[in-house]
């Protein structure tokens, strides 16, 4: 089990019902199974659901169900879930969101950039952050965020950093890296505003170290 796995897992309580969008192997889905969690796994690829339904043990088949589709694959007498997207993009996790009319009270996200982007667009969808937590894995930084309905409005500085950060430390190390890395592109940059926009950024993230 991977450490992002192991760290979603964390954040679902045992009365929970889970999708998980974009399951590949399943992973989550059978580490669930076996706290008696019923989740949903569901992948864009039939290959993948395959596989991972051969996976399965038999005692566990009754919590799991796979699906085939892309976004959200509930029917529409589904509902009261906790959506899990992992394995993707922010820029999909977006688009996915955008394409439903399902409502979450909970939504778990990972990816390893454009989370500012990912906090502004939720929050126009209807959902703000409740907590996250930066997790380190085979030398890459990953930010696990966690969703809840309602509308806030959100300062400059919480896009760009984040909210309510469990581990303080590795969120350090990581804008450190984004901040070497952004003054890398700014010698590159022509357009003003665009330099003016990622001067800015550096600023508030060196505010957080």
């Amino acid at each position: 089990m991977t450490k992002r796995i192991e760290k979603i897992s964390l954040y679902i309580n045992d009365d929970e019902k889970v999708l998980d969008v974009g399951c590949d192997s399943a992973l989550l889905s059978i580490n669930l199974a076996k706290r008696g969690i019923y989740s949903i796994a569901s992948d864009l690829r039939s290959n993948i659901i395959e596989n991972a339904e051969k996976n399965i043990k038999e005692n566990l088949k009754k919590y799991i169900s796979f699906r085939v589709g892309s976004g959200i694959t509930l029917k529409e007498e589904e509902n009261d879930f906790t959506l899990v997207m992992a394995g993707m993009g922010s820029y999909l996790m977006i688009d996915i969101l955008r394409s439903t009319n399902k409502k979450f009270k909970k939504i778990i996200t990972i990816s390893n950039n454009n989370h500012d982007m990912l906090r502004r667009e939720f929050l126009s969808l209807g959902y703000i952050v409740d907590k996250e937590e930066i997790i380190k894995e085979r030398n890459k930084y990953y930010n696990l965020i966690i969703f809840k309905e309602g509308y806030k409005k959100y300062k400059d500085e919480e896009l760009i950093i984040g909210i309510n950060h469990i581990n303080q430390e590795l969120l350090s190390e990581k804008n450190i890296i984004l901040i070497n890395k952004y003054k890398q592109i700014l010698k590159k940059l022509k357009d003003v505003d665009r330099i003016k926009e990622l001067e800015r950024t550096i600023q508030i993230l060196e505010s957080s170290i």
